[in-house]
């Protein structure tokens, strides 16, 4: 299954930030949910804002058309205002986006490890991501910074 790419992306107007204060708020919106799930489905939570740049999520072939690298800055930080995305440097060149905030994240573990009281539930840090796992199969997968930000927001009883 291939991504589905919502209308505006092909909109030539949409790689350009607009200035009226309530259309640029609608457009920031879409270009949020727009980030979201494309990371979400290409698995992509950790990045440099050069990196994203080039990506198709910012960067339209077809129609020959960028979103300029002060507007990807403004997406990104739109992303954290929403707790979508967290800095992982000072400069902010780099960034972690979290298509679903380190809360949700952290329920979603709980749950699982609630509803498998049965098992020996073991959780295990290591490249590419974290594994939660019943001790001999690898039930969820999840990239690793995503996994300190869930426990460390997680509900735990």
């Amino acid at each position: 299954m291939s991504f589905v790419w919502p209308w505006q992306y092909s909109f030539p107007p949409f790689f350009t930030l607009q200035p009226n204060g309530e259309t640029r708020q609608k457009q920031l919106a879409a270009w949020c949910a727009l980030a979201l799930a494309y990371s979400q489905e290409h698995r992509l939570p950790a990045m440099t804002v050069r990196e994203a740049q080039d990506i198709p999520l910012f960067a339209n072939h077809r129609l020959q058309r960028k979103l300029p690298l002060e507007s990807i800055q403004v997406v990104l930080e739109e992303l954290r205002k929403n707790g979508n995305l967290e800095w992982l440097d000072k400069n902010k060149t780099s960034f972690l986006i979290m298509w679903k905030r380190p809360e949700e994240w952290g329920k979603l573990i709980y749950q699982w490890v609630r509803a498998h009281p049965d098992q020996a539930v073991s959780m295990r840090m290591g490249d590419p991501g974290c594994y939660l796992g019943n001790g001999t199969a690898c039930v969820q997968e999840w990239p690793d910074q995503l996994c300190v930000h869930a426990v460390r927001a997680g509900q735990w009883g």
